[in-house]
């Protein structure tokens, strides 16, 4: 897979445990890292407000991927809106 462009799994659940400190632990708990295809990581938020956040975060959170889990594994973060149903 990684001969593919696909980030190691390794890469995958690093970022997913390390979410909190990537984010910050107040943003964390209103933006989910979801999934890696490739070399984009999919993010859920429940508000389109939260979305426009992360897209002009995307270079500071992509940076701090960066140093995480090494250069070029990820290039680009999608945001998907999915209300919260349990509220």
């Amino acid at each position: 897979m990684a001969d593919m462009g696909a980030p190691e799994i390794d890469a995958t659940t690093d970022i997913i445990k390390a979410w909190p400190d990537l984010m910050g632990p107040e943003l964390a708990t209103r933006v989910q890292a979801v999934a890696v295809k490739g070399s984009v990581l999919l993010v859920r938020v429940e508000d389109p407000a939260w979305a426009s956040q992360i897209t002009w975060l995307e270079a500071q959170l992509l940076e701090r991927i960066e140093g995480l889990v090494g250069p070029g594994k990820i290039t680009k973060v999608q945001v998907r809106v999915r209300p919260n149903e349990h509220r």
